[in-house]
């Protein structure tokens, strides 16, 4: 590298060369933070997802067994054992609140917040 100084270099050439060295390293920072901030999008739409498909899961379930046997499942874990529905505990908090036997129980699935200070 060429540590001499060019005692006729302008102000503005100076700026120029200093860029040109600086250049490759804010691209690099800048292409990091697009991936950053795409796979944490990504994320986001993953877990809305499977809320939703859990949630679906779960109304579908108590729905089918109230087809067949005339009223719905008493608990959670009857839902859950009569079909086979698994989900991610450390995700999803699942509340279900029977409301009689000829009801539509009150199904929620709320997403648990990993880190702290996520506002999901």
């Amino acid at each position: 590298m060429n540590f001499e100084t060019n005692i006729f270099e302008t102000r503005k050439m100076h700026i120029k060369r200093i860029l040109f060295r600086i250049a490759p390293i804010l691209f690099a920072v800048v292409l990091c933070i697009l991936f950053y901030m795409g796979i944490t999008h990504t994320q986001k739409d993953s877990l809305e997802k499977e809320q939703v498909t859990l949630t679906s899961a779960l109304e579908g379930g108590a729905v089918r067994t109230y087809a067949l046997t005339g009223r719905y499942p008493e608990s959670l874990d009857e839902l859950l054992s009569d079909y086979h529905i698994t989900y991610d505990t450390e995700k999803f908090v699942v509340e279900y609140i029977p409301n009689g036997s000829n009801l539509l129980p009150s199904i929620s699935v709320l997403p648990l917040n990993a880190r702290k200070g996520d506002s999901r």
